[in-house]
């Protein structure tokens, strides 16, 4: 164990403790933005089936035409990964505002 050392009235954290400290924050944050980010792409799935409905019924697309060969089209490749990198940048943010 780690002996703490007085300055003063206050006592200095071991470097353990500020590990696991640093370490239960990021591990939230992963978790969380892995969960945020599943979640965002059902949405995104979602909306495509209306695009593609909207399209069927109004427009002039195919019929035939899936919802998921229209998710796994290029056209939707941007919004899949600057949605998760907004995310990403969202979730932790302000870890790198305080360096």
């Amino acid at each position: 164990m780690f002996k703490r050392r007085k300055l003063g009235s206050t006592y200095i954290r071991s470097p353990a403790q500020n590990v696991q400290t640093a370490m239960a924050g990021n591990v939230s944050k992963v978790l969380f933005t892995i969960f945020i980010c599943i979640a965002y792409l059902v949405i995104l799935y979602i909306l495509t089936g209306i695009v593609r409905f909207l399209c069927t019924e109004f427009g002039s697309m195919d019929p035939n035409t899936t919802v998921l060969a229209l998710y796994n089209t290029a056209y939707c490749l941007p919004l899949k990964v600057g949605g998760i990198v907004f995310i990403i940048f969202y979730v932790f943010r302000d870890k790198m505002s305080n360096r």
